[in-house]
């Protein structure tokens, strides 16, 4: 797609309420978001999508894992991958994030834009909801809203999540002590598949070096 038009959309762009909370480091966050865009020729109504972006946990990535990161976000999508690229490339190198776009629906509105959004804020205000958004955004964009939203998220929570990983030792680019560390919890898991005694021993490990929250659904699934 032409640069040009890219840029006009993402000006004409805005975040009207953001989340309150980043991105969750060792599980999923769902974010509420409520797009609002104008129709051409129909002044007095608004195309309304919603649904919810998931973000998976994040991981210190590899070559091979710089791959499709957008599940559900259209088929337009692909129109405005060498801007994201272009734009979030050095996020996306450092720290893995995956999205995808659950529960999606859209709806016409006989209220114009700037009504429709101005009654969501409100809405969601008197709520009180933590984990919504409203943006605002020209129809053939929305791909590129809601795309572009989740990645400023991503940059928001960047340095949390490090900091997180770098306390359990994951953030280990370099392929040091994070890295042994991971290797040995995973040969410790394929032992107490098969042995039982293992598993106190997997537990002690996970505890030791403060694992046990990322990984607490695979050691409880041991028992079961």
């Amino acid at each position: 797609m032409d640069p040009k038009t890219i840029e006009a959309y993402m000006k004409a762009t805005r975040l009207v309420r953001p989340p309150k909370h980043r991105l969750s480091t060792f599980g999923a966050t769902r974010i509420e978001y409520h797009l609002v865009s104008p129709i051409d020729d129909m002044p007095h109504k608004t195309r309304l999508r919603e649904g919810f972006v998931v973000s998976e946990k994040p991981a210190v990535l590899t070559a091979e894992a710089l791959e499709e990161r957008f599940e559900g976000f259209g088929t337009e999508a692909a129109d405005f991958k060498d801007y994201i690229d272009a734009r979030y490339g050095d996020l996306l190198r450092a720290l893995e994030y995956r999205f995808k776009n659950a529960d999606p629906r859209t709806s016409v509105l006989g209220s114009a834009p700037q009504e429709t959004s101005a009654r969501i804020k409100a809405d969601l205000d008197a709520r009180d909801l933590d984990q919504a958004a409203l943006i605002e955004c020209p129809d053939p964009a929305w791909p590129l809203a809601l795309m572009s939203f989740t990645l400023d998220e991503a940059r928001r929570s960047f340095p949390g999540n490090v900091s997180d990983l770098e306390r359990r030792g994951r953030f280990d680019p370099d392929g040091g002590a994070g890295r042994r560390v991971r290797a040995e919890v995973d040969a410790l898991f394929a032992r107490a598949a098969k042995d039982p005694d293992a598993r106190k021993l997997l537990g002690l490990n996970l505890r030791e070096h403060v694992l046990m929250e990322e990984f607490e659904d695979r050691f409880l699934a041991l028992f079961r």
